[in-house]
């Protein structure tokens, strides 16, 4: 393998619960429910597709602008305050920098967010490029997205790996011809028994990639 595409959220930082719920306390306090075939759906979005999608999804009376920057407010303190990276994070990142792997990141969340915890964490001696919806132009659940960073970095989708949580971007990455592990994660373990069985690796733990 020549290249490892992390995922950020619920992979390498433990913030799916704050994203699900994100949407779902929103909608709740107008009465509003959102299924979880949506949440799912929305993890491969970043926050610009997620904004238009639940305006336009319940028809909400308010501007995207508005919505927008309520979220983008909430997620800033988030990530700058709150988050926490999953256990494992750096120890399997220091892993791969002594193996001279190149690790990248590739996330739905807007850069300018992915940023805070990556800055924070001082992750940036590890990834050497934060790859988003925004910057590849296709969104998690298409395959481009993950074919448009192997082509990036000169390497063939089969010798790229990429470690995420979501089972539509680990369905995709597939799709793309990339090797693809599935992680799991308490906010989206109603999944993993798809991931465990539709990917060649699935893991608990991000040292588990050592095994691999």
């Amino acid at each position: 393998m020549k290249l490892i595409i992390f995922d950020l959220d619920g992979t390498l930082v433990d913030s799916m619960g704050y994203w699900r719920n994100l949407s779902t306390d929103f909608l709740k306090k107008m009465g509003l429910t959102l299924k979880r075939e949506d949440e799912d759906y929305m993890t491969t979005l970043n926050l610009k597709l997620s904004t238009s999608f639940l305006i336009d999804k319940f028809n909400l009376d308010m501007s995207y602008d508005s919505l927008y920057n309520t979220f983008k407010e909430q997620i800033v303190d988030f990530y700058s305050n709150k988050v926490q990276l999953k256990y494992g994070a750096i120890d399997i990142l220091e892993y791969f920098k002594y193996k001279s792997y190149k690790v990248v990141i590739g996330t739905s969340t807007n850069k300018e967010f992915a940023k805070i915890p990556v800055e924070k964490y001082d992750l940036k001696k590890y990834i050497e490029n934060i790859y988003t919806v925004e910057s590849q132009t296709y969104a998690k659940n298409d395959p481009k997205f993950f074919k448009s960073i192997c082509q990036e970095n000169n390497i063939l989708p089969e010798d790229a790996i990429l470690v995420d949580d979501s089972v539509i971007a680990l369905r995709n990455a597939k799709k793309a011809g990339l090797v693809t592990v599935g992680i799991y994660d308490e906010n989206s373990k109603d999944t993993f028994p798809y991931i465990k069985a539709e990917n060649p690796y699935s893991i608990k733990k991000l040292t588990e990639l050592k095994n691999i």
